[in-house]
């Protein structure tokens, strides 16, 4: 069974036991009479909001007062004025006589004689203190009888009446209910029967008593509520025996001092009532049927019971308020329903069971709020002490004296404990007691509620943030502190990082600047280039091959094809950037020449460059970005030599890696490689800075000596071409870089350095456009010279009117990219829309045109890149125009 579960019944359990409880406690209560009290004030209560009601108009009250007494002497009086008052009411209905006769008297044989006449007379028996049975005396005949025992309650007050005893097996009703009997035509019980079943004495033996026929009485109202006439009027014959017809006399004693009066439900005042008028009223509720009607014992239980679980399960699901006002309404409704049921119906139900068990209820449903409330304290509680202890932050509550009352599970790592206590002492200085604000700050401490203050541990190389709270009692009197000191290294080490991606950032910035300002150069030194390398190669046509001077413009133009190359590598920064180098198959050494040429005349004499470059390996790539990775890596070399005496040496080489030679953290698949080996002699590569060289912007040089992005510019291009860089390094002995190249045997492309003049020709119509005379003048001469007729024009504008003039006369369009009233993609897209498909090839310094073999959206065939060739544009020329014949 799952903890939950077993939870769920220990609770349920607790609450069955709370409820066996409060039953038990309300029965001991019930048995010490309380709630029996309780009963019988409302009962009373009842009676007195209820009120008098009319009494029967049948029965009248006899009674032998003081003014009787005063005519016929003391009590006890001649029994002969009984039988005269017996012939005085002889007409009425039946006569109850509530004056015991028990003793024998002379004049009892007139009256017994009387008696026996008139069956409808009933005289009273009564049980004795040793509950023995008085009847009437035997001189007085066979009478009915009946008892005339009413049952008093605790407080003395008369409620109910037994209307059968049963003496020794025999029943004697009570008198009001054996004259109802007789009046009825029902056989009375009589004196002779109860004699005859005891003896022959009136005073029958000691026997056993059982009462039955429980009743309760309904007073009409107090005292008086009943017509009564004296005793010594009927006597007197002041009330004819017409008067007395279907009447019903109650005789009896009113005078005071003879007979004891009686508390009843209207006795508010301790006005007390006769005995002959409460069995005038017992008499009455026979006659109307209307005593009171009490609900069983075990009948109120069950309505208790019943009231008391549906209270509960109402109070169990409201809030304090809410119950206390829902008990107030079922209060009121119990109330009012059962003093109705009681005026109306004649039925009691006690009120002390409901209440006491909607009062129950009320409790019960408080206790079980308050454990419910305990146990979700207790859960809260336990749901807190995981909280707080899955708390990262370390926090330590603290008393007066400094010690550590509660603290999380983080608080136990003797780090932060350190930490607090590397600052609390510092509170004792007498500055920090004068001003805390300015002793935090100069001592960068934490003060109690004050800002969090950061604070480093040297020891374990970490960063806090610690912040104290004064901790208050109850009457706002402190009582300590809580410290909350959180590790912040990962933080710090983050915001440490942004800031370096911040300085990383500004300075992609400013090359990003510089870019922007070297392709505008770039773009300049370019069409410088063209002219030159144009003028250079017009020049070579007029001179003969026999002459020296032929030789020295050859040198001129790869000095320019070289100049080319380097402005490739300003544009490849350059957010200008023209499309992608086209990769080719090349040789490894003439590019590893060209720059050691380079470098022996920018190298200071105190350094030695030697080359190794004796095969003809050959790789797939781009030239310019291959030579910019040499380069880089050489000038690392060079740098790392500096003033001092020192060698750098070039070494190019096959190499066979496979499965077994694999280089651990490479990408390097198996297969042949061109290895490229850059050493220096140089001061070497610290070893705990080994493993960053190759991060973007990171550099050991000083400020405005280097970016940072040399190795990492080298290693995304061999990367992109498939190879990888490691390197060899020893502080104070040098370092070496191997560049991984992958090796290939077939030519796509070669590579090929400009030098001289082609003498290819060709032929088509040419219309060439560019703003720059000099460029205009010598393509047009270079085109001329190889047989092609051509129209240049130096405005855009106009060489579009000498267009649109003639379309078909024209086989290619070469224009430049910028100029000054018209770029070369408008003049394209102008051309395109008078004659669609003609082949346009756009010269520029700089692009951001991509082309593909087939036309672009502007109509471009083609792009040649400045500075460029009479070969290469002559090859571009053949190939667009090779292109249009097949399609």
């Amino acid at each position: 069974m799952s903890q939950s579960f077993i939870s769920e019944k220990r609770y349920q359990l607790r609450y069955l036991s709370m409820s066996l409880a409060c039953l038990l406690i309300i029965g001991m209560v019930d048995y010490m009479g309380f709630f029996k009290g309780v009963n019988c004030y409302a009962y009373d209560l009842f009676f007195r909001l209820r009120g008098p009601e009319k009494t029967s108009e049948q029965i009248i009250i006899a009674a032998v007062d003081e003014k009787s007494l005063k005519k016929l002497g003391q009590w006890p009086i001649p029994r002969d004025h009984y039988t005269d008052f017996f012939e005085r009411v002889s007409t009425a209905s039946g006569v109850l006589m509530d004056i015991i006769l028990a003793e024998p008297s002379p004049e009892d044989s007139g009256l017994g004689q009387i008696i026996s006449q008139s069956p409808a007379i009933v005289l009273p028996a009564y049980l004795d203190r040793a509950s023995r049975l008085v009847l009437p005396s035997p001189t007085l005949g066979n009478p009915a009888v009946g008892h005339v025992h009413t049952e008093p309650c605790l407080d003395g007050v008369i409620r109910t009446v037994f209307h059968t005893f049963i003496h020794n097996g025999k029943k004697l009703p009570s008198i009001s209910s054996a004259l109802f009997e007789t009046i009825s035509n029902t056989p009375p019980v009589r004196a002779g029967v109860l004699r005859r079943s005891n003896g022959e004495d009136h005073q029958t033996s000691i026997g056993s008593i059982i009462q039955d026929g429980r009743a309760g009485i309904n007073y009409y109202g107090p005292r008086g509520t009943f017509p009564y006439i004296s005793f010594v009027d009927i006597l007197d014959k002041k009330y004819p025996p017409s008067y007395f017809a279907e009447k019903i006399l109650v005789l009896g004693v009113t005078a005071a001092g003879i007979d004891q009066d009686h508390l009843t439900t209207f006795s508010q005042n301790r006005d007390r009532m006769p005995g002959v008028e409460i069995q005038a009223t017992i008499l009455n509720n026979l006659l109307d049927g209307s005593d009171i009607l009490t609900l069983s014992r075990n009948w109120q239980w069950t309505w208790g019971i019943l009231v008391f679980i549906v209270s509960l399960l109402t109070f169990i699901r409201m809030k304090d308020f809410w119950t206390l006002v829902c008990w107030g309404v079922f209060f009121l409704l119990v109330c009012t329903g059962t003093f109705l049921l009681f005026s109306r119906l004649h039925v009691w139900i006690p009120l002390a069971a409901c209440l006491t068990a909607l009062t129950g209820a009320l409790v019960l449903a408080h206790l079980i709020r308050l454990e419910r409330m305990g146990h979700v304290l207790f859960q809260a509680k336990k749901d807190w002490e995981i909280s707080f202890d899955s708390i990262t932050d370390a926090i330590f509550i603290t008393d007066q004296a400094g010690r550590t009352i509660l603290s999380n599970r983080p608080a136990q790592s003797n780090a932060f404990q350190n930490i607090i206590e590397q600052y609390t002492p510092k509170w004792e200085s007498p500055d920090f007691k004068i001003d805390p604000e300015k002793f935090s700050a100069e001592h960068k401490i934490p003060v109690p509620g004050g800002q969090p203050v950061e604070l480093y541990n040297e020891d374990l190389n970490q960063y806090f943030e610690a912040r104290v709270f004064p901790r208050t009692g109850s009457n706002n009197q402190p009582e300590g502190m809580i410290h909350i000191v959180r590790d912040i290294t990962e933080r710090t080490h983050l915001r440490q990082e942004q800031l370096k991606l911040q300085r990383m950032l500004i300075q992609a910035q400013k090359m990003e600047a510089i870019g922007t300002l070297a392709g505008g150069i770039a773009h300049d030194f370019n069409n410088i280039l063209s002219a030159i390398m144009g003028y250079t190669q017009v020049a070579a046509l007029l001179i003969p091959d026999a002459y020296k001077a032929r030789e020295k413009l050859d040198e001129v133009l790869k000095i320019c094809g070289r100049a080319s190359n380097l402005v490739m590598q300003i544009l490849s920064v350059s957010r200008y950037s023209g499309q992608d180098q086209e990769k080719l198959t090349l040789t490894v050494r003439p590019i590893v020449k060209e720059i050691v040429q380079l470098l022996k005349a920018t190298l200071p004499p105190t350094i030695e460059l030697k080359s190794d470059v004796a095969g003809r390996e050959m790789v797939y790539g781009e030239p310019s970005q291959i030579y910019q990775v040499i380069l880089n890596l050489c000038t690392n070399a060079y740098q790392a030599i500096g003033d001092n005496p020192g060698l750098i040496k070039i070494i190019v080489e096959s190499i066979e890696i496979d499965s077994d030679r694999l280089f651990a953290k490479t990408e390097l698949k198996p297969g042949r490689y061109v290895k490229i080996s850059i050493s220096d002699t140089g001061m070497g590569i610290p070893e705990k800075i080994q493993n960053k060289i190759f991060e973007p912007y990171f550099t050991t040089k000083e400020k405005d000596m280097g970016t940072g992005l040399g190795l990492a510019t080298s290693l995304g291009i061999v990367k992109s071409h498939g190879g990888h860089i490691q390197f060899d390094s020893r502080e104070n002995e040098g370092t070496c870089f191997h560049v991984y190249l992958p090796q290939v045997e077939d030519k796509k492309r070669s590579f090929r350095s400009e030098s001289g003049v082609e003498s290819s020709t060709g032929s088509g119509t040419i219309l060439l456009v560019d703003d720059r005379d000099e460029l205009v003048e010598t393509s047009r001469e270079l085109l001329e010279n190889k047989g092609y007729t051509v129209t240049a024009v130096n405005c855009p504008e106009k060489a579009f009117a000498v267009f649109q003039s003639e379309p078909d006369r024209f086989d290619v369009i070469i224009t430049d990219m910028r100029m000054k009233k018209m770029t070369g993609i408008t003049l394209s897209e102008k051309i395109q829309a008078v004659r669609p498909g003609i082949p346009i090839i756009l010269c520029t310094g700089y692009s951001n045109v991509s082309t593909t073999e087939g036309e672009t959206n502007s109509g471009v065939t083609a792009v040649v890149q400045k500075p460029f060739s009479i070969r290469e544009l002559t090859e571009t020329i053949d190939s667009v125009l090779e292109k249009t014949n097949v399609e």
